[in-house]
């Protein structure tokens, strides 16, 4: 069994028991400690996501400088590589703390519409905070195994403790009398344990890894790659930031932190369903990065149009049955008095969709092409000017309007051309047109499926049961439905097809 598979095959079985824990975790948050807390713990979220922009992308250059000295078994560049990176964490670490202090100083003006005590605030955001620089001082070692295809052994360990942290503040929620101070507790707790364990894993499995700062700092103008790619890939990481993190806060400051919880709780879906398939597909990466640097263009080529096919369907799949049954999920999970209207609930559906397909993006990472700097700048000024401006017009629905038309503009049409003009070295025009026949064949199963079996209806949903029943119906005739259409005409799909056959043989 390779890593890739190994990797697949751990993050599944991971993500979808820390997804079913963390579903209950939130509902037992919003059953003991309100609505509003949970807003606030978004909203504090969303602030040490701008606070970790500071990373610059330092952590995805690396991982693309360790991929040929990984390839050449050359230890003393990767022992360089990584302490460089140690030694870039360490001053942005540095920077982190100084801006939180500053931050927190501010609290009293960002959070004014707060109605709880502001100690909340404060012990929310220490204990994020904490657990982040932990990662900038320590754990940044542990990217040679992503980099070295054996990302299996960090969801082992990351994922197994967050699914026991998840459990154990589930339960100090309902029998402790402590509250919210344990909840904060054992969030401190499991970061420190699984920083331990991850060092842990690391030394296993390199110990001839031998890092330090001072070597970081002696070698780093030696691998100056590293910094050309941070400087380009700034601008992509503010991009995604805005892009993902800047929402909740617009929605904060047009509405209140009610309506920042319940989208917070559609984006807990989403954010499942997208961390799910990423982790399946993340184990891919390494794998395209390590065929780049063989030099076998026409593979590339092959194992791109194959891994296009496949995560559209995917795509496609999860997202059909978000729109099908997700409301009638959020009304069983937390009640209907929490369910999005139908027209801002399919802006999310869609946009949900597009970032599962963002195809593009892995093959650009892998190439490390990432100098089209005035593209993620103009994305984000697009994302956020359309966000503020459609969301002081038509609230949360122009808030989203915003966030799709800067997908379609930046995600759908320039990112394909770049890396079809630089690094496929092949014509675009192709992608543009099989994308718009995976959309009329997705188009066409979801109305035979819904013809066939009609929508979910949240009212008419009564339990878990009927609820799961209904959705696997729909997942299973869709899929299947979307998979002979592809088939017939798209060669990609039959790619994939002929790989899993032939590994079924091998079994």
């Amino acid at each position: 069994m390779d890593n890739s598979l190994k990797n697949t095959k751990v993050s599944l079985y991971f993500y979808f028991l820390i997804l079913a824990t963390t579903f209950f975790s939130r509902k037992a948050f919003i059953d003991i400690l309100g609505i509003e807390l949970l807003g606030l713990n978004t909203a504090i979220t969303n602030l040490l996501a701008f606070l970790n922009l500071t990373e610059l992308g330092i952590g995805t250059a690396v991982s693309f400088a360790l991929y040929k000295p990984l390839f050449d078994h050359d230890k003393k560049s990767i022992q360089e590589i990584i302490s460089v990176q140690g030694w870039l964490y360490k001053n942005i670490a540095l920077l982190i703390t100084a801006i939180g202090i500053i931050l927190m100083l501010l609290f009293p003006f960002i959070l004014k519409k707060l109605d709880l005590p502001i100690w909340y605030a404060y012990a929310t955001f220490i204990t994020f905070l904490f657990s982040s620089l932990l990662g900038y001082f320590v754990n940044y070692k542990q990217i040679i195994l992503s980099a070295d295809q054996k990302q299996y052994k960090l969801t082992l360990i990351t994922k197994g403790l967050m699914l026991l942290k998840l459990a154990g503040q589930i339960g100090v929620l309902y029998l402790s009398p402590w509250g919210y101070h344990a909840w904060l507790a054992i969030e401190v707790a499991f970061s420190i344990l699984t920083t331990l364990a991850l060092e842990w894993v690391v030394y296993r499995n390199y110990p001839w890894i031998k890092t330090s700062f001072k070597l970081g700092k002696d070698t780093y103008k030696k691998h100056s790659t590293i910094l050309s790619k941070t400087k380009q890939l700034f601008f992509h990481r503010m991009s995604g930031f805005i892009l993902n993190q800047t929402s909740p806060l617009i929605i904060y400051a047009y509405t209140t932190l009610t309506l920042v919880a319940i989208y917070g709780n559609y984006m807990l879906i989403v954010s499942g369903i997208i961390s799910l398939l990423t982790s399946v597909f993340s184990g891919i990466i390494p794998g395209i990065g390590n065929l780049i640097a063989e030099g076998n263009k026409d593979s590339v080529r092959r194992v791109f149009r194959e891994y296009f096919a496949c995560r559209m369907l995917a795509a496609a799949a999860v997202s059909y049955c978000l729109w099908i049954s997700g409301n009638a999920f959020v009304s069983l999970w937390v009640g209907k008095d929490y369910i999005l209207n139908d027209f801002a609930f399919s802006l999310i559906v869609i946009i949900t969709f597009l970032n599962i397909t963002r195809v593009c993006d892995d093959f650009l990472m892998a190439y490390g092409l990432f100098k089209d700097i005035w593209a993620p700048i103009a994305e984000a000024i697009t994302n956020l000017g359309l966000s503020i401006l459609l969301g002081y017009f038509f609230s949360l629905r122009g808030i989203l309007s915003g966030v799709l038309i800067s997908l379609v503009l930046f995600l759908l049409i320039w990112k394909p051309y770049f890396l079809h003009r630089h690094g496929l070295g092949i014509p675009v025009i192709g992608y543009y047109i099989r994308y718009m026949g995976y959309i009329l064949s997705f188009a066409t199963s979801a109305w035979a499926t819904c013809t066939l079996l009609g929508r979910i209806n949240p009212d008419a949903v009564f339990s878990w049961q009927d609820w799961i029943l209904l959705s696997a119906q729909h997942l299973i005739i869709f899929t299947s439905i979307s998979y002979l259409i592809l088939f017939a005409w798209d060669k990609g799909i039959r790619y994939f097809s002929n790989r899993i056959v032939k590994r079924i043989k091998r079994i």
